[in-house]
């Protein structure tokens, strides 16, 4: 079991006498590989030779400061490091208040960096013992980079027969929690590759590949017939509900999408209005009247459609204005640092009253702990997805769904 003497930690501050209190904090908690660099280039120079698992690294310094740090890194390593390797959990450290350090947060989330913390100084002992347990879990789950490099090359015929094979081609499914009831309000299907060689790709990089091979279509079709057979199971069971699946906007707008759904749910006798579309946020654009097209018929015909990641990159107010969707998601970035980020806080708040004011149901992605759960809660909110719940598999969503109840965290 990984604890905190086993993370790798790394110091960015040019202040001596802050970068000895902050390992000195660190080495009261634990911690016992700890290196210190007083800019970001001498800081990517220790990267270098290095592994490095948790990143402290102050905002405002000279010769190179923060933003510099992330730019001069993608610079070094190259525009696709963030696509090959797992980039180490960073934390900011600023006096410049949350505005500056939230939007610093979303600079690293676009530079790759999977996990970003935000601290206002003086740093705290509470705050440091929580992002030091997120570093801790992040190790504890995160795939190695010798285990990466033995992944074999993915080819055309893999992700065909990933999506073909009944064995390997698997749906799970996310469960949506009542926040009021703690009950499922809904679900949304993830595919999955089980296979011995590749089934160590998170599921988010498995789809991403099959779109890249233009293939984005034919995993959405497959997906719709695990998602109908499951409903008909739970109509079955009298569980009546709405499931989603997430498309790409590449997918959605292919013109018969729209007949092709009308006639697969009145073959399974399932209401449209049980399936749910969740237009993924890349490459939105609302100028797209195929898409647009796309996206209308399928609400003539009744099915919902919800705008994923809203709130971040394409997912915004003009593509919630200009196309028909009937639901919105939060963006889990925004969600996540609720707890600790005043910023992130309001601007969950403005979208769930936005919700309200536009009557639209909308879902805080990102809920991974009571503590956000409760607080979201308090704000009205209704909906919520993430790791309070983990995915299930078909036979296991529908258990729980019999006992009325699900494991939450917290």
């Amino acid at each position: 079991m990984k604890s905190i003497a086993d993370l790798s930690i790394l110091i960015v501050e040019d202040e001596p006498l802050q970068r000895a209190f902050l390992a000195g904090k660190l080495r009261q908690l634990g911690a016992g590989k700890i290196a210190e660099a007083c800019d970001g280039a001498e800081a990517i120079q220790m990267m270098d030779s290095r592994a490095v698992d948790l990143i402290f690294c102050d905002i405002g310094m000279p010769n190179v400061d923060g933003p510099q740090f992330i730019l001069r890194q993608l610079e070094y390593r190259g525009e696709e490091y963030a696509q090959r390797a797992e980039l180490p959990m960073l934390v900011w450290m600023s006096v410049l208040g949350p505005g500056i350090l939230q939007s610093h947060s979303r600079l690293a989330s676009i530079a790759g960096f999977s996990v970003v913390e935000a601290l206002s100084k003086p740093l705290s002992s509470a705050s440091l013992s929580y992002v030091v347990e997120l570093a801790v879990e992040k190790l504890r789950r995160q795939r190695r980079p010798d285990s990466a490099a033995k992944l074999p090359p993915v080819s055309d015929d893999d992700l065909l027969r990933a999506i073909c094979d009944t064995e390997e081609f698997e749906v799970w499914f996310r469960p949506i929690l009542s926040l009021e009831s703690g009950k499922f309000a809904g679900g949304e299907a993830e595919v999955r590759w089980n296979h011995p060689r590749f089934r160590q790709l998170h599921p988010a990089q498995f789809t991403a590949l099959i779109e890249r091979q233009g293939l984005g279509l034919v995993l959405f079709y497959r997906t719709v017939n695990h998602v109908l057979h499951m409903l008909r199971k739970l109509n079955a069971a009298g569980q009546v509900l709405s499931l989603g699946i997430k498309a790409s906007a590449q997918t959605l707008q292919t013109p018969e999408i729209a007949d092709y759904l009308a006639e697969r749910t009145r073959q399974h006798q399932i209401s449209p209005d049980q399936l749910c579309i969740v237009l993924s946020a890349d490459a939105v654009s609302t100028r797209g009247v195929h898409l647009s097209a796309s996206l209308n018929r399928l609400r003539i015909k009744g099915f919902r459609l919800f705008l994923d990641g809203f709130g971040a990159g394409a997912a915004n107010m003009e593509t919630l204005a200009e196309m028909p969707f009937s639901g919105i998601c939060i963006d889990h970035g925004f969600v996540r640092k609720m707890p600790r980020h005043p910023v992130s806080k309001d601007i969950v708040d403005v979208i769930l009253g936005m919700g309200r004011k536009l009557q639209l149901p909308v879902v805080a992605n990102g809920v991974d702990d009571g503590e956000t759960r409760d607080m979201l809660r308090g704000m009205g909110c209704c909906l919520a997805q993430g790791g309070i719940a983990a995915p299930l598999r078909g036979q296991d969503f529908l258990r729980a769904l019999r006992e009325l109840s699900v494991p939450a965290a917290g």
